[in-house]
């Protein structure tokens, strides 16, 4: 399906992909495309609907500035001097595979430990971030940013900051022959040889005080590939993992289930009652925090009591509103855990500050604005910086928050459910967040509100609501959309008209045959108050192909 309408009235066209748009959404998105900065257009996706500040499901591309009403940014990866082995060619830096653009061919591992080639494309995906410093039994150095994960020899993940000196990495070993022709060596080849010494070990990890713009490659097949040094890693990627029980192998009731998760899970405003204080995870956000953010903005402190119990007690928590836990089933009848949340309290915390803090900064200019809730920051500024390395620390924290819950939920649904392996992860993806990239012709601050990305080979989550379908989605890499598409259906009315229209026996109509709470405290989020998924996924067709159906039996609301 094309653009569906087109907004002409801005210093920039808006594309809407969409007929469903409310008079305040066309007015928000107006104000928008009138800033001086905004680059070749506005895309606004099929779930697009109004927001604070910004309208939700847009997305926005700035030539150096950024809005602060969109929170994150993209997860950093590896230095743009980091070597990637391409078959076929002679090795290249991610940074010199980003600036030429297209499609490469990369070194990627399956699940039956083969190596195989696979098709790859490459992006600077942060500015000045953090970076720690590995280096391998080989002398190999690499430089990434603490969160990005290391395959291990055994096959499971783990993020650079957890690797500890002697921890055994999955290899990558290559040569050519004497006819020029390439030999690698798989791994799991080489252990049913006997080759148990087969790998790579961590000789140090450091953190270092260095920043510098991080590069990542997409492997939308396999979603790893090889470094030159020697190991592979995850590329970059609402949580959705598959497990290997059927619809069948479910128990009658789901209650149990349901009571589980909630039990495990904290919802709503509740959080764990005690902190973690010795998981690295959070002694490494604390530092970063304390040392990066805190010490030049201590008046956060003062809008969030008790910031330092609060934020590392709510990791690992639901939270309200739109974020949800379920169990679904495909169209092959297979059962997934699903999941949407974000950075809780904190996040919204050192959001509220930034936005009120670029007001303070553009007084002089603010009645210049389409709409004070636009004030931004111009990169080079003062707080510029300072709010690039917020807001990723914010989505750091998101990321680690989905991270655990799924920990939590796998752990806990293993006691009322038959023996299962946890067998795929469809994707970890943000969609609120800003990312370098190049779209039309420039390197642009791309602005996602409510939107994924959805390049060309890349995997996604488009959920309903509480009684209707969610897509797993493969992107088409449409450029009129930046490579973007809908993070859901999109609401089709406020919480307040939701309470006053529908009650608790809508909500037991509307999700029938659902495991969840149908008391007038979710009523808000009733099927009924968001757009028809059909109809919204039929309108984005040529940004989207559908890869899974879910079907939810299970759904946890805070």
């Amino acid at each position: 399906m094309p653009v569906k309408m087109l907004l002409n009235k801005g210093k920039v066209p808006v594309k809407i992909y969409t007929d469903e748009v409310e008079s305040s959404t066309f007015e928000q998105l107006n104000n928008i495309a009138q800033l001086p900065f905004i680059h070749s257009h506005i895309a606004a996706m099929p779930d697009v609907h109004t927001g604070i500040g910004a309208t939700i499901g847009s997305v926005i591309p700035t030539k150096g500035a950024i809005i602060p009403a969109a929170v994150g940014v993209d997860i950093g990866c590896f230095v743009g001097e980091t070597k990637v082995p391409l078959i076929d060619e002679p090795p290249a830096t991610l940074k010199e595979l980003a600036e030429r653009g297209g499609e490469h061919w990369v070194y990627s591992i399956d699940k039956d430990q083969k190596i195989t080639g696979a098709k790859a494309t490459a992006r600077l995906t942060r500015k000045n971030a953090p970076l720690m410093k590995i280096i391998l039994d080989n002398d190999e150095k690499i430089l990434c940013t603490p969160d990005h994960q290391f395959m291990l020899r055994d096959g499971k993940w783990c993020e650079a900051k957890d690797l500890k000196p002697k921890v055994s990495l999955m290899p990558f070993y290559s040569r050519l022959d004497k006819d020029g022709y390439r030999i690698v060596r798989h791994p799991a080849t080489a252990t049913e040889q006997g080759f148990h010494g087969y790998n790579h070990k961590i000789k140090s990890v450091e953190f270092i005080e260095q920043q510098e713009d991080v590069y990542c490659l997409t492997v939308p097949e396999y979603e790893n590939f090889a470094l030159s040094a020697g190991v592979f890693v995850h590329n970059c990627g609402m949580n959705a993992t598959r497990l290997s029980i059927k619809a069948n192998d479910l128990p009658d009731s789901l209650k149990q289930v349901r009571q589980a998760i909630e039990e495990a899970v904290p919802v709503g405003f509740s959080m764990h009652k005690s902190i973690y204080a010795k998981n690295s995870t959070i002694i490494a956000l604390n530092n970063i925090l304390e040392e990066q953010i805190l010490s030049k903005h201590p008046a956060i402190i003062k809008m969030m009591k008790s910031i330092h119990r609060t934020w590392t007690q709510q990791l690992g928590t639901l939270g309200g509103g739109n974020h949800f836990i379920e169990i679904c089933l495909d169209e092959n009848q297979n059962v997934w855990v699903m999941l949407h949340s974000g950075s809780r309290g904190i996040g919204n915390t050192i959001g509220r500050y930034f936005i009120r803090l670029a007001k303070k900064d553009m007084e002089k200019h603010i009645a210049q604005l389409p709409h004070r809730d636009l004030a931004y920051f111009t990169e080079g500024a003062e707080h510029f910086d300072d709010y690039v390395a917020a807001v990723h620390w914010a989505q750091e924290y998101a990321l680690f928050n989905r991270r655990e819950m799924m920990r939590l939920i796998i752990e806990t649904i293993r006691k009322p459910l038959p023996p299962f392996e946890v067998t795929k992860e469809a994707i970890s993806c943000h969609h609120n967040y800003v990312a370098v990239e190049d779209h039309f012709g420039e390197q642009v601050f791309l602005t996602r509100k409510g939107a994924i990305r959805a390049g060309e080979g890349e995997l996604g989550i488009i959920p309903g609501s509480m009684g209707t379908k969610s897509y797993i989605v493969r992107g088409k890499g449409n450029l009129d959309s930046f490579c973007s598409c809908s993070h859901g259906a999109g609401r089709r009315m406020s919480r307040r008209k939701a309470k006053s229209l529908f009650n608790s026996q809508d909500m037991e109509i509307q999700t029938q045959g659902v495991e969840c709470r149908k008391d007038k405290g979710v009523v808000d989020e009733i099927p009924g108050a968001y757009k028809d998924i059909d109809e919204v996924m039929e309108n984005q067709n040529d940004l989207v192909e559908v890869v899974h159906t879910l079907k939810q039996v299970v759904c946890v609301k805070g």
